[in-house]
């Protein structure tokens, strides 16, 4: 057994360098005197968590949706019921109002599927009380790279929105690449926390505590990276990208 396993014979589960020389998940599993070994490479353990985070998340967001409509139909049928037909005409008329502001909104975001991600985004907001702030745009030139920036951002802004207590924001700037941050005014990372990057590190139960070792790992495979630090009341995570090949 080599060395690195053999000191973390107690620990139950260690992330190490496997004999093939990929970062891993090794979980060891006791029966008597004896060892059994589980290996598994890091790179499946995040394929595997991403695709149980997405489906979570379309999940949660047809859910608010479907609740959030519900509604609403429910008032208006009620109103009509009353004879309330100027009532209820209003109340549709400020929902497409709504709606038109959040396509404004949107306006500057050059890439469909983040423009998509961040419609969904800006409803749960809603839905959870939160106000959303959007700043900067994100140029098509972006499109190429869409899928893994929807991706990192939904990782970043389901974390915000998890932890804010009034607000979220979200800023794009452009320079010699592509720099967003992600805001909330939460209380911020619990203390001793050494890392929220690790897999499974997370405060709010287990099975979770992925999506930021996910964001991280995206970022990197497109010559990036992810980090976080504190602003005043605000916790900022960053996303650092190069600009993509023509």
């Amino acid at each position: 057994m080599w060395p690195a396993l053999a000191d973390r014979l107690e620990e139950g589960e260690a992330y190490l360098p496997l004999p093939t020389g990929r970062p891993g998940r090794v979980r060891l599993l006791g029966f008597g005197d004896r060892r059994i070994a589980l290996f598994q490479e890091q790179a499946e353990l995040l394929r595997l968590a991403e695709e149980l985070t997405q489906s979570r998340r379309h999940l949660e967001l047809l859910r608010a949706q479907a609740h959030e409509f519900q509604n609403l139909l429910h008032v208006i049928g009620g109103l009509l019921e009353l004879g309330q037909v100027e009532e209820a005409l209003r109340l549709v008329q400020g929902e497409l109002a709504a709606e038109k502001a959040l396509e404004s909104l949107l306006r500057g975001i050059e890439v469909p599927l983040v423009a998509a991600l961040l419609l969904g985004k800006l409803r749960r907001a809603r839905e959870r009380g939160l106000g959303f702030r959007l700043e900067g745009r994100l140029p098509a030139r972006y499109a190429s790279i869409g899928e893994s920036l929807a991706s990192i951002l939904g990782h970043l802004l389901e974390n915000a929105l998890e932890a804010a207590q009034s607000e979220v924001g979200l800023r794009f700037l452009e320079e010699e690449g592509l720099k967003v941050e992600v805001l909330d005014d939460g209380p911020g990372l619990p203390e001793g926390k050494e890392t929220p990057f690790l897999p499974g590190a997370s405060g709010r139960g287990t099975g979770r505590g992925y999506g930021l070792a996910l964001a991280r790992a995206q970022a990197r495979a497109l010559g990036g990276e992810v980090g976080y630090h504190r602003k005043g009341r605000w916790t900022v995570f960053w996303l650092s990208l190069p600009r993509p090949s023509s």
